[in-house]
């Protein structure tokens, strides 16, 4: 897949999960793979990438948003629409898969989002700081649309 920006563009043969030999050993279809919510995010939550998914598979937290990953097709497009670079492909994330557990999980009770709402007023004054998931991240659902 090529990504530019605003556009994706699917330039493989056959298409992922599609095996041209099903007897050859080599041959595997590639791992699903999903874009994941990370840290930066926290008390953010600016919602630019929100009206770009063509999936709709955001979910709305308190203070947080999270990519479901089993609706999420590895298009891209949500990725450069972040401000504080909070979203990243699940190959980024921490070694122990901490960020695709918790948009796993939150996805599954928070309501989706499918329409930009207001930022947090104060939003600016957190977005480069780090290691707010510990300092600030609340369970509590969001509102949703």
């Amino acid at each position: 897949m090529t990504r530019a920006p605003g556009r994706v563009v699917v330039d493989t043969w056959p298409p992922r999960g599609h095996l041209r030999n099903p007897e050859d050993p080599k041959e595997r279809p590639a791992p699903p793979m999903t874009y994941i919510v990370t840290d930066a995010c926290v008390k953010c939550k600016f919602m630019d990438c929100i009206e770009v998914c063509p999936v709709d598979c955001f979910y709305e937290g308190e203070n947080f948003l999270v990519i479901a990953p089993d609706e999420c097709i590895d298009c891209g497009v949500c990725e450069p629409e972040c401000p504080v670079d909070a979203i990243k492909p699940d190959t980024e994330d921490e070694p122990d898969g901490k960020w695709l557990i918790i948009n796993a999980e939150y996805a599954k009770v928070w309501p989706n989002i499918t329409v930009k709402g207001t930022p947090p007023a104060d939003g600016e004054q957190f977005e480069r700081e780090t290691g707010k998931f510990e300092k600030y991240f609340s369970e509590k659902p969001g509102k949703g649309s």
